[in-house]
């Protein structure tokens, strides 16, 4: 189906978002998408973190290792079947398989025995963060393909927009009703918000070109182009150092988020088993929404600013130094009234001022390079540094406090100095880049 005709006047919404004539039939359901999707993973999340505080380092790093293990078996399988269905069969395939699949974690939580549900939360710990992982991967791909790059331009703003919206009701949700709704109600509502994003993806892909109707990729492409990404990255002095500061990033958030559990599970140890799982839950949900909140304050009104004030190796900095300085402020003060600002501030931080400038170091790599080193670094990677944190954590336990200490210091600042190389070399690169176009003018 041909994309809606182009209206004569713009309606109040589109000018707001500073979208052009046409834009929002698109946009719209977008945006009910993403805020939908996110929302679901939103209300799902703090019951997987009051999981992992309920048991201890051990059992959740080998959780870790389970969800990088089954995140590749998931890459493989994702590029088996577009292989050989079409994108938009494959996308209506996958959100009809987010639904079952949350509506079967339902109905195992309200079964689920004393002697079960550790089985069922193991599950529902490691299937949730694939699915986190997947379902972006694929909203996002969807909209790369219906949208071209002056349109993504307006229209992403606004998306993401509704993904800190779905965030923040999310998490609020959460934390607001955790002593009302048990897990297997909170589920039953992602599983609703989930049918939502798909009602909403359907419609979405009304608008898809005629190439979302074809095959698109070689059997097995997700093994084959992660591989090749990584041949890629680590050809590359540039990419290689990015490779590392996002491995470092991800394995010493995780020793704060080992912290995190350990913290939690500590401050329940009076409570009966059925309140330590609701305060759990509670304590995640709120750590989620108020960092949430911070992020779409910093973003809104601080983000774009202070990126072009401090420019982006001091902004890379920031989630490095932040991390040192909340395992140290929550090793000194072990307790939950610590954590939540300590956490809050480090995320908030992260995502509104560290995240983008991420994204900018891929601003001057070849496209080749970043289409085939992206993908690579952001989910392998990630999810390795994710196995590197959560046995770190299970050793440093094992080791003297002072030691283990230092160790985590020398770690963050090795991190702290890569971003600050990265920023330098991509400063070289701009300037060698405008020198050419300048030499060639």
């Amino acid at each position: 189906m041909s994309e809606p005709e182009t209206p004569t006047r713009l309606d109040p919404v589109s000018r707001f978002f500073g979208l052009k004539a046409g834009d929002l039939a698109i946009v719209a359901p977008a945006i009910v998408c993403a805020f939908s999707l996110f929302s679901a993973y939103s209300v799902a999340k703090p019951l997987r973190d009051a999981i992992g505080a309920s048991v201890g380092s051990q059992q959740v790093a080998a959780l870790q290792t389970g969800t990088f293990v089954a995140m590749i078996f998931a890459s493989a399988l994702v590029g088996l079947l577009v292989s050989r269905l079409s994108w938009k069969t494959f996308v209506l395939f996958a959100s009809a398989v987010w639904v079952l699949g949350a509506a079967t974690t339902a109905v195992f939580f309200a079964l689920a025995g004393t002697e079960t549900s550790h089985v069922v939360d193991k599950a529902f710990f490691i299937a949730l963060s694939v699915f986190n992982l997947l379902s972006l991967s694929i909203f996002w791909a969807t909209m790369s393909d219906i949208l071209d790059a002056d349109r993504a331009k307006r229209a992403f703003p606004a998306i993401g927009l509704g993904i800190t919206i779905g965030a923040i009701a999310g998490s609020w949700f959460v934390s607001t009703f955790a002593r009302s709704i048990s897990y297997s109600g909170f589920i039953w509502i992602s599983c609703g918000l989930l049918m939502i994003a798909g009602l909403a993806l359907t419609w979405i892909l009304r608008f898809a070109p005629a190439r979302a109707r074809q095959k698109r990729r070689t059997p097995g492409g997700s093994i084959a182009e992660m591989a090749e990404g990584m041949w890629t990255a680590l050809a590359s002095p540039y990419l290689r150092r990015l490779t590392l500061y996002l491995l470092l990033y991800s394995a010493t958030g995780t020793l704060v988020y080992m912290l995190q559990l350990k913290i939690i599970g500590a401050s329940v140890l009076d409570l009966s088993p059925e309140k330590a799982k609701v305060a759990r839950a509670e304590i995640s949900a709120s750590i989620d929404f108020y960092a949430n909140v911070l992020t779409a304050l910093l973003q809104l009104f601080v983000a774009g600013r202070v990126l072009r004030w401090i420019g982006v190796s001091a902004a890379l900095t920031i989630t490095p130094l932040s991390t040192l300085a909340s395992i140290f402020l929550l090793l000194w003060s072990p307790t939950v009234a610590m954590l939540i600002p300590v956490q809050v501030a480090r995320r908030g931080f992260h995502y509104a001022l560290d995240r983008p400038a991420r994204e900018v170091l891929y601003t001057v790599v070849s496209p080749v390079e970043r289409y085939k080193s992206k993908n690579f670094i952001d989910t392998f990677v990630y999810r390795f540094g994710d196995v590197v944190g959560g046995w770190s954590q299970v050793g440093l336990d094992k080791v003297l406090p002072s030691v283990g200490v230092a160790g985590v210091a020398v770690l963050c600042l090795i991190f702290a100095g890569t971003g600050v190389s990265l920023g330098r070399i991509m400063r070289r690169r701009e300037v060698s880049a405008k020198q050419m176009q300048h030499d060639a003018t």
